[in-house]
């Protein structure tokens, strides 16, 4: 007789039972899988939401919460060389409580019950790989999965459910977009969930101070109509899944870290990067795919690499990765940091140089079997894994085919409009400065400036978060300025070493009457923050298609004085003057605020170049250094009807300033 393998979705009563039967006994009444007729079988369960893990460990209070959850998720657990032969009998002996309609939703697998499956890529999967979890994801999908939620036996759903969105959101569900910036193709996730400070695995270190510089939290408005959210990788609290270097520096953090659960979902815009795990990660049909584990990696590499490639290849089907809170707590199982150091160090040295490879890799081919089958062929000659995991690619691959999986087609990026059809907005904002408390100030300032121009008005945030200390916790000031919801763009960042390009004949200081010399670097970070964020806006003028009439500057700490209008004619007609409030004090300009045709702010905004020439009169006093640059180049009228940083929210004990 022919070896038959029990594929039974086990009731709890009747393991005892089933672990007594053997080949050829009267097995009646249970589920089979003929491993000479593969293409006949029939699945024992079936059913669209699967839960797909692997185990070396007994049943822990994870398995046994997957098995109670309050939707019906079917479970399928992978075994190994390692898992104990009693596992089952093990899960009933220590949940007496679980239901039949519960027992009914496991599908457990021997190692031994594997061998018989008759998948091409069984062949290549050693024993004691996590890359035998490709079985479960296979036997999913045969058994009618529509969505597979990947986890491990240490994570801990918080809730009676498994949290996911739709594949299918508006931007009222997905109102953010997270985009790199100029010297790094990555995002560090971790930081626009409230920890800054913290990296996920993966994350290359070389580019932790590029991202925190140029923008730890780089957000925009998500203006898709619908987004596809294939991939959905949500967060662990206590002990989130960050590398081994972290760990081994940090210790002090592992099993407290909190992530900001008021955070909204964000997606990366192509060609912007995360590393996403295996860890608590939803994926949609279309994504199905994408779910293959390299075989040839170490543990703690497979699950990255797998994120990389299949980021570059779910734009091309017009799919999305998005980030959300976290669903999960992770206790960890025991672990060597030193080993997972050593298991990660292909992560340390070839990350970066893994993404900017993907970002330069492109395909004419016109089916996506075909770009998978090359991208694995390139990511082989690049060094980035063997030749051998190409060969096991392509039986992934034939493998889907034999069980029904339908692979998306292959979407066309939009045209870029025509010049003729630019959108035309009245005013974009720029708020800059140090990150203060948005509802202190900023909140009243921008409602003002709304109900005092005609036309649509864009705000762009662009913020430091180098002040540590004040009356208001730091945490709290920087949640505010992520959780603004107002903002077209929002960009928090450390400040920088930066140079001017003051010669070194120039004596850069200036004096207040009474005081001492004031350094002017101290000023620098403030007029590199008005380049930047003037820049910002142009790009997003030309990557858009939009052009804006005005630009304003504002910073965020200030309540302005206003007239009842902008739209003025004569000396105040705003469309044709920069329109700066007087200064109280000093015989310049108030630099805290000014509106005025977008080109003509340039020379505002852009002042900070200037400063590789000395003043004429060498005065390097903020306003009076405005007045005379600005006098020299551009047309300006002082509004008395305006009030600028002159009128910034006092410091004090009960203010954020």
């Amino acid at each position: 007789m022919s070896l038959i393998l029990i594929i039974k979705i086990y009731s709890y009563g009747n393991i005892e039972k089933l672990s007594s039967l053997k080949t050829g006994s009267n097995l009646s009444g249970f589920s089979f899988w003929n491993s000479e007729q593969a293409s006949t079988y029939q699945c024992p369960i079936r059913g669209d939401k699967w839960i797909v893990i692997t185990t070396i460990h007994y049943p822990t209070p994870a398995i046994h919460k997957f098995l109670n959850l309050t939707t019906p998720w079917n479970l399928i657990v992978i075994a190994d060389r390692k898992t104990p032969s009693d596992w089952l009998h093990h899960l009933t002996s220590h949940n007496s409580s679980a239901s039949s309609s519960s027992s009914s939703r496991l599908l457990f697998l021997s190692l031994q019950q594997q061998q018989s499956l008759r998948f091409r890529i069984l062949q290549h999967l050693p024993h004691g790989s996590y890359a035998r979890k490709n079985l479960g994801y296979l036997i999913a999908i045969q058994c009618g999965a529509q969505i597979i939620f990947e986890s491990d036996d240490d994570n801990l759903v918080e809730t009676g459910d498994i949290f996911h969105l739709p594949k299918l959101l508006r931007p009222q569900q997905l109102p953010w977009l997270a985009f790199h910036r100029q010297r790094s193709l990555f995002v560090n996730i971790y930081a626009s969930f409230g920890h800054p400070h913290i990296w996920p695995r993966g994350f290359p270190l070389e580019q932790l101070r590029n991202i925190t510089e140029d923008g730890w939290h780089s957000l925009r408005q998500n203006q898709q109509n619908i987004t596809r959210a294939y991939i959905q990788q949500y967060l662990a609290d206590l002990d989130p899944d960050v590398d081994a270097i972290y760990r081994l520096a940090h210790p002090m953090t592992i099993g407290r870290v909190l992530f900001d659960r008021d955070q909204p979902p964000i997606a990366l815009e192509p060609f912007t990067f995360s590393p996403y795990n295996t860890q608590n990660t939803v994926t949609h049909y279309e994504a199905f795919w994408g779910l293959y584990l390299p075989v040839t990696t170490t543990f703690r590499v497979c699950d990255i690499w797998r994120g990389y490639w299949v980021q570059r290849l779910l734009w091309d089907i017009g799919g999305h990765l998005i980030f959300g809170r976290s669903t999960v707590e992770q206790v960890r199982n025991s672990h060597s940091y030193i080993e997972d150091m050593d298991d990660e160090y292909q992560l340390y040295h070839q990350s970066a140089s893994f993404v900017r490879f993907l970002a330069s890799w492109s395909s004419s081919n016109p089916s996506l079997v075909g770009r998978i089958r090359e991208l694995a062929r390139d990511i082989s000659r690049g060094g980035f894994w063997k030749w051998k995991e190409v060969e096991i690619m392509d039986a992934w691959l034939e493998d889907l085919r034999s069980i029904g999986y339908k692979f998306p087609p292959i979407i066309k990026p939009p045209q870029k409009l025509p010049s003729t059809a630019v959108k035309q907005k009245r005013a974009a904002i720029c708020a800059t400065g140090i990150t203060e408390c948005i509802s202190e100030a900023w909140t009243t300032t921008y409602i003002n400036l709304r109900q005092r121009l005609h036309g649509e008005i864009d705000t762009f945030l662009f913020l430091s978060s180098s002040l540590k200390r004040g009356p208001v916790p730091l945490a709290t000031r920087l949640k505010q300025a992520r959780l603004y919801m107002n903002s077209t763009v929002t960009i928090l960042y450390e400040d920088r070493d930066i140079n001017p390009g003051i010669p070194p004949t120039c004596n850069p200081e200036f004096q207040l009457p009474k005081y001492a010399p004031i350094p002017v670097p101290n000023y620098f970070q403030q007029l590199w923050s008005l380049n930047e964020c003037y820049d910002l806006v142009r790009e997003y003028e030309q990557r858009f298609n939009i052009r804006y009439q005005l630009l304003i500057r504002s910073r965020i700490d200030t309540l302005n004085r206003m007239p009842e209008t902008f739209e003025r004619d004569g000396i105040h007609n705003v469309n044709k003057t920069i329109i700066v409030p007087p200064h109280r004090y000093f015989s310049g300009i108030d630099d805290g605020f000014a509106l005025g045709p977008i080109e003509l702010m340039s020379h505002y905004m852009k002042r900070w170049l200037s400063f590789r020439q000395c003043p004429p009169d060498r005065n390097f006093h903020p306003e009076t250094y405005l007045k005379n640059y600005l006098n020299r180049f551009t047309n300006v009228t002082i509004d008395h009807t305006i009030s600028g940083a002159a009128d910034a929210i006092p410091h004090g004990h009960n203010n954020c300033h």
